[in-house]
């Protein structure tokens, strides 16, 4: 036999024994910073998204959220769940999250989006800086959209923010460092879960128009670990509703205006790692 056609049958014996790359699948609930048109608190992705990139506007208006406090910066508790029929393990350096903004609904306007993809992590170099995406129209406050920090290898986050005639929406997602503090080496068996305080933190908001859809998203990119290719849904929802009158709260703050908003995550990006997170596995 040639030898040529011997390496060539070696090749082959070798890739059909490694076989196809094993996968693993997140997906995401809301358990704490944003109530249902109905009051739930605790929110799954009813549609089940593959990615931020490929949402819908259908898919954008679903679940229907009651708008939050104005003045308030928002912190998201996510809670992180493997659906996979193997265990997945986190790896020491994570990539940050990746974020979406959207308005939509409003006469005379075509809807804007904005996608803001996590940045990589880098084992043995520098963490990818996470993507920033803003578009603003005939907007009368100032809207910025920060991305978080790169820290080490650790990926840096997504910053994504819309803004048309006086309905706006900023978001910030947790960088790789941040999650990092909770979830590096972290073994999730199928059906565990883990949860994470501001997966994704909604720094400035505002919805003066009745009709118009404020929508937010986030994911986590894809990255590997122990031979695993790990991916997740996108969890995707719209605020729909203004809030119902009630007695004003001294000791809450509401979301924020721009600009006190952006001065709070500057200050977190510099710092890189949350302080004071806390993970909960169940």
């Amino acid at each position: 036999m040639p030898r040529i056609v011997r390496l060539s049958l070696l090749a082959i014996a070798i890739l059909a024994a490694a076989g196809p790359a094993a996968a693993g699948l997140l997906t995401f609930t809301v358990v704490a910073g944003v109530k249902t048109l109905d009051g739930a608190t605790l929110i799954t992705d009813p549609l089940g998204q593959e990615s931020l990139s490929g949402s819908t506007l259908t898919q954008l208006g679903s679940p229907g959220l009651v708008d939050p406090r104005s003045g308030e910066i928002l912190g998201l508790t996510v809670r992180i769940t493997n659906t996979s029929d193997r265990e997945i393990a986190f790896p020491e350096f994570l990539p940050g999250v990746s974020v979406l903004t959207s308005v939509t609904g409003i006469a005379g306007y075509a809807t804007k989006t904005n996608v803001a993809a996590g940045g990589a992590a880098k084992p043995g170099g520098t963490g990818t800086a996470g993507a920033v995406s803003r578009s603003v129209l005939d907007l009368t406050v100032p809207l910025e959209a920060i991305a978080g920090a790169v820290v080490g290898s650790h990926g840096g986050s997504g910053g994504a923010a819309t803004g048309v005639a006086d309905c706006w929406i900023a978001v910030t997602g947790a960088s790789g460092a941040e999650l990092a503090a909770i979830l590096a080496g972290l073994r999730l068996a199928p059906g565990e879960s883990v949860e994470v305080e501001d997966f994704i933190r909604i720094a400035a908001f505002g919805r003066d128009v009745e009709s118009a859809r404020v929508a937010f998203g986030f994911d986590l990119p894809t990255f590997s670990s122990g031979g695993v290719s790990v991916t997740s849904g996108a969890w995707t929802g719209a605020f729909l509703e203004a809030r119902p009158e009630e007695n004003p709260d001294p000791v809450s703050a509401g979301v924020p205006e721009p600009p006190a908003a952006f001065a709070w995550i500057g200050a977190l990006a510099g710092l890189g790692l949350g302080i004071g997170r806390r993970g909960l596995r169940l």
